[in-house]
């Protein structure tokens, strides 16, 4: 076997390791698929030159002498598993698979040819077939297949000879129970390699393997950390190109990225020391006439409460809240509308996501000063990133009794989900309606430095297009005949699901 590879310091290291499972924690661009990709090449040399020999106990039990040569009921001879944790995600290892092993060992059938292994590199199937034609082998047939652990119940084998898992912080650990055991199949080398950035929560199975692997390096685990300025391969420019990176997405999540770095709080978005700095102001009962007000809405979906935050537009202080819940939808538009003119908000950013949308259809038709947002992976990844950037740089306040609103900012956590992009959750499940209406007023308000005319908007982030704050303006007459028809209709079919009642509407 010949393949091209040139190792860097850290993956040397990595390779002189004798223990059975090494466990990575390595940033983007490290080089810790070509690490592992070295490691499945040479545990399929070394399994070709095993043969399966039966111990004393195996001869015991079977009836066999002991030594007895077992290596050709091994199916398939030389078993890899490459384990992702969706088949989307392992794209990547797949290529770099079919970038690294020589093709003259891939077996294809001839044309025509019906049945027996091998036909080249099996899309469909996500595998591959190899044979080894060096001589004094005892093993030859090698048979590579790329698993998903979405289902783990679906990861079932009599136990490959090398396990390479890929982005393991995205692994379910109820899968890692189904693979650990396979490392210990009779007749199979046992090795592998559990590879991926850091979790962002310290309870994931893959942070504390890392952890206890790495304070307790033994023949069977050993862990290894890499940044991405380790790869020595990588040019000036495009590690130039990472440090640019950190200006436009949250530090937590560079580091995590590109310095294998887990966050410091758990897995919280938000650190819980700026959480606290933010929260020094004193909520207002009344507007103050010498000053301009926006609001955000979160409107209340099954359980959750309707929130509306008013904000002082210049200092970006919120002063004032409003908490709904129990109450049919009329009553609310009714208190909102109310609100809006008590304070003469100038631009309220509504939550239009869902029924959201007749409430907001209502408000415009009255003629209220409302602009539609409606919530997606990656505007609210945006939506969450400018906040991210206000804490730390200290231009968003609220009062210091909100403690809902601290508690919940807390809450917040973020994993990726899968297709590039990262998705917000609450760790205990709590609400999280007080967050986005501080978040979409916060939208509404204007820029640090607006003032003095000294501001920038923040940058894009990989396909997504910056939020930035719009001028409210009166829509036309025609639209809002359209608007009101349109609102009249979904009231319609909220009244015929029993959604609200003729009598409040």
């Amino acid at each position: 076997m010949s393949y091209q590879y040139t190792p860097s310091p850290w993956q040397k290291k990595f390779h002189e390791s004798k223990s059975r499972i090494k466990i990575v924690w390595a940033g983007r661009r490290a080089g810790k698929g070509r690490a592992v990709l070295s490691e499945l090449m040479v545990a399929i040399a070394e399994a070709a030159k095993t043969p399966f020999l039966a111990d004393k106990e195996m001869a015991k039990a079977a009836n066999l002498p002991v030594g007895y040569d077992l290596t050709n009921t091994l199916e398939p001879a030389i078993h890899i598993w490459v384990v992702a944790p969706n088949f989307a995600q392992s794209r990547q290892a797949w290529n770099e698979l079919k970038q690294f092993i020589p093709p003259e060992l891939v077996v294809k059938r001839k044309q025509g040819q019906g049945g027996g292994r091998g036909d080249g590199w099996r899309e469909d199937a996500k595998s591959v077939w190899l044979y080894l034609k060096s001589p004094n082998l005892v093993r030859r047939d090698v048979y590579i297949e790329i698993k998903s652990a979405d289902d783990p119940e679906s990861l079932q084998t009599a136990g490959p000879d090398f396990i390479w898992i890929t982005e393991s912080q995205d692994i379910k650990e109820a899968a890692w129970n189904k693979l650990r055991p396979m490392l210990n199949s009779a007749g199979r080398l046992g090795k592998g390699c559990v590879e991926g950035i850091p979790p962002f929560q310290r309870t994931h199975w893959f942070s504390k393997l890392f952890k206890w692997s790495q304070e307790n390096p033994s023949e069977d685990y050993e862990s290894f950390h890499a940044t991405s300025f380790d790869n020595v391969f990588l040019s000036e420019k495009q590690k130039a190109a990472i440090r640019d990176e950190k200006a436009t997405m949250p530090e937590i999540v560079w580091d995590r990225m590109y310095m294998a770095k887990q966050p410091d709080g758990g897995g919280g978005f938000f650190r819980p020391s700026k959480i606290q700095e933010a929260g020094n102001g004193k909520e207002m009962l009344m507007p103050d006439p010498s000053r301009r007000y926006v609001a955000g809405l979160d409107l209340g979906k099954k359980q959750d409460y309707t929130v509306f935050i008013v904000k002082d537009a210049m200092s970006r202080q919120s002063v004032y809240a409003l908490e709904m819940s129990g109450s049919d939808w009329v009553s609310q538009i009714e208190t909102i509308n109310s609100e809006i003119t008590r304070w003469k908000v100038g631009d309220v950013r509504v939550d239009s996501t869902g029924l959201g949308d007749v409430v907001f259809d209502h408000l415009l038709s009255s003629g209220l000063p409302v602009t539609s947002f409606k919530f997606s992976t990656q505007s609210k990844y945006q939506l969450f990133q400018n906040y991210y950037l206000a804490l730390e740089n200290g231009t968003v306040h609220f009062p210091e009794s909100w403690d809902t609103l601290k508690r919940q900012l807390e809450d917040i956590s973020i994993r990726p989900s899968g297709n590039g992009s990262y998705v917000f959750y609450n760790e205990s499940s709590e609400h999280d309606d007080w967050v986005d209406a501080e978040l979409l007023a916060l939208m509404a308000s204007d820029p640090p430095g607006y003032e003095d005319g000294e501001y920038n908007y923040l940058g894009a982030i990989s396909r997504m297009r910056p939020i930035r704050p719009t001028d409210s303006k009166k829509p036309s007459r025609f639209m809002q005949m359209r608007r009101q028809q349109k609102t009249k209709q979904k009231l319609q079919y909220l009244e015929e699901n029993e959604l609200i009642s003729s009598e409040t509407r």
